[in-house]
């Protein structure tokens, strides 16, 4: 994998974050010790150093919360503990998306608690000092469970050249093309991974498996995205959007008087868009377990909009973000995840053509290497009910108790979508006719099927046949059975067994038959007749049915 050009703003921004690193160090050492920072550094120190200007860029808290991107590297701040920023080891620069740090200490040191300092932090820049520690940085590696913290090798801080005044030095430039290397072989070994995994699922992009408990929808779910990267999370009668998408909320610091700061803590359904956004080769899942137990509606709240998907998987549309979000993404998504949201947000919006304003983040769009898969129980009590509009933007999948076995055998995928409008036209009458005041709204409307649902031209005829078969089963059956024909099913559907009581949605499924007219499952006829069946459902005509047979040849 090629390396980006280093440019020598990259050196100094990279000559910043090691100086305002050794010098944090050692004012915390001196104003709160091996704990957490004591205080801030001073802004208003007297100094010719422009500390106002760096300090906002650099100040440690800042590089917790957001990554530092630097060419194609980019840095965060790992703390020993939440916001401690002290002497022990386990607080180092590290080299995101690799198991790389920088670190100051190969032991864990010990300073006096409770200290305190009048010092400007200008006097904390004392690399150049042979007396004051830490004198060496080290570039270690994480291994399992384990550190090796000299793995690739030490730098004398003196060597470095971190005075803003210095120009850059070849040990500055030879640990930062060490560090490109080590970012550069992760990344060829991550791009090998990926072009293993077969980046095309066949499964929808949003995908909902549902059927009675212990069908093992959990199990479907997990063999199908147990390749690729996922995010599982459970749906409850409490789970709200801000838990889903992310908010505003507290988060611990030592770094305010009360311990307590605001940032924006993101939800699995942005950890996984920008986790999808940064690798957009790769599929990403975000798994929800039973998720009728929330209300769906409020949970996804705006991005409810961002699941109509069009052609490629993308969103259709885009939503607007929050200013919280907005700034949570700006800091979080590389220059790379930006540039892809970019393209995405202009390709939908068609009419701007300068899209260079979308770099903000102040719009997202699901990519569409990212997919949504569900399970859910419609039958459990205490379930919420999902409305048609968030139902319609979905591919249901049933899982009956009993195998699968015959379900959807007599069924020609390829007639049902040649004939699509004429079936959707007379269910519509039959709803109308049979139906218990069935409002217009229930009824089926011409893109009730999107276009690409009726067919796809990356697939052939008989893929696109067997499909279609699938979509008519999981959408318009399912539709009819569990929402707009739900209490007047004996007047629209046809009960193949006058005995039976109950009609389940697996005897639909199984008694599906484009060789009828009836199409083997609804009262009337919905459908033209086969000009050559050949398949005849012979077990269920009437003696009379076949006399009036003989009747009409001998005619």
């Amino acid at each position: 994998m090629e390396q980006s050009t280093v440019t020598d703003a990259d050196y100094e921004q990279f000559k910043n974050l090691l100086r305002f690193f050794y010098a944090q160090y050692r004012y915390n050492c001196a104003a709160g010790s091996v704990g957490g920072v004591g205080k801030l550094p001073r802004k208003n120190s007297n100094c010719l150093y422009p500390l106002e200007e760096h300090l906002s860029q650099f100040h440690l808290s800042n590089l917790f919360h957001n990554q530092l991107h630097i060419g194609d590297m980019s840095f965060a701040i790992i703390f020993s503990k939440q916001g401690f920023m002290g002497s022990d080891k386990c607080t180092y620069i590290w080299l995101a998306g690799t198991n790389v740090g920088l670190y100051l200490h190969q032991e864990s040191h010990k300073a006096n608690a409770g200290k305190t300092t009048n010092l400007p932090f200008k006097d904390f820049f004392t690399w150049n000092d042979c007396d004051q520690e830490p004198k060496t940085l080290y570039v270690g590696e994480r291994e399992d469970s384990d550190t090796n913290y000299n793995k690739h090798g030490s730098y004398e801080f003196a060597d470095l050249g971190l005075s803003e005044e210095a120009l850059v030095t070849d040990q500055l430039k030879r640990l930062f093309h060490l560090l490109q290397n080590l970012n550069s072989a992760v990344k060829t070994q991550q791009q090998v991974h990926q072009e293993q995994i077969e980046a095309d699922i066949s499964r929808p992009h949003n995908w909902i498996l549902f059927g009675a408990p212990g069908t093992g929808k959990s199990y479907v779910i997990n063999q199908a995205a147990k390749q690729y990267p996922h995010c599982r999370v459970t749906f409850h009668p409490d789970y709200t959007y801000a838990q889903f998408v992310g908010a505003y909320k507290p988060v611990p610091s030592q770094q305010t008087a009360s311990g307590i700061t605001y940032g924006f803590v993101p939800g699995p359904f942005v950890n996984t868009l920008t986790e999808s956004l940064e690798n957009p080769n790769t599929p990403h899942i975000l798994i929800i377990e039973e998720i009728n137990r929330a209300d769906p509606a409020a949970v996804f709240g705006d991005v409810f909009q961002l699941l109509d998907r069009n052609d490629e998987g993308s969103s259709e549309y885009s939503v607007r973000t929050s200013q919280e979000l907005k700034d949570y993404l700006q800091g979080k998504l590389s220059a790379n995840a930006k540039k892809t949201l970019c393209a995405l947000i202009a390709n939908l919006d068609q009419s701007e053509a300068d899209a260079s304003t979308k770099y903000d983040c102040s719009e997202i769009a699901i990519p569409n290497n990212m997919y949504i898969w569900a399970s859910m129980n419609s039958a459990d009590q205490g379930v919420f009910p999902m409305d048609t509009a968030f139902k319609r933007r979905w591919t249901f999948q049933y899982l009956p108790i009993d195998s699968d076995n015959g379900m959807l055998q007599s069924a020609d995928g390829a007639f049902l979508s040649e004939h699509w409008d004429e079936i959707r036209t007379n269910i519509n009458k039959l709803l109308k006719s049979q139906g218990r005041d069935i409002p217009e709204d229930k009824l089926l409307g011409p893109y009730f099927l999107s276009s690409r649902e009726l067919h796809n031209d990356d697939e052939d005829a008989e893929q696109n046949a067997q499909n279609f078969v699938h979509v008519f089963a999981s959408k318009v059956i399912m539709y009819l059975f569990e929402d707009a024909a739900r209490y007047c099913r004996a007047q629209v559907f046809r009960i193949p067994d006058e005995s039976q009581e109950q009609l389940y949605l697996s005897d639909l499924l199984r008694n599906l038959n484009t060789n009828r007219p009836d199409l083997g499952i609804f009262a009337e006829s919905v459908a033209p007749t086969l000009e050559n069946p050949e398949n005849t459902d012979s077990e269920e005509s009437t003696p009379d049915d076949s006399e009036e047979s003989t009747e009409e040849s001998a005619e």
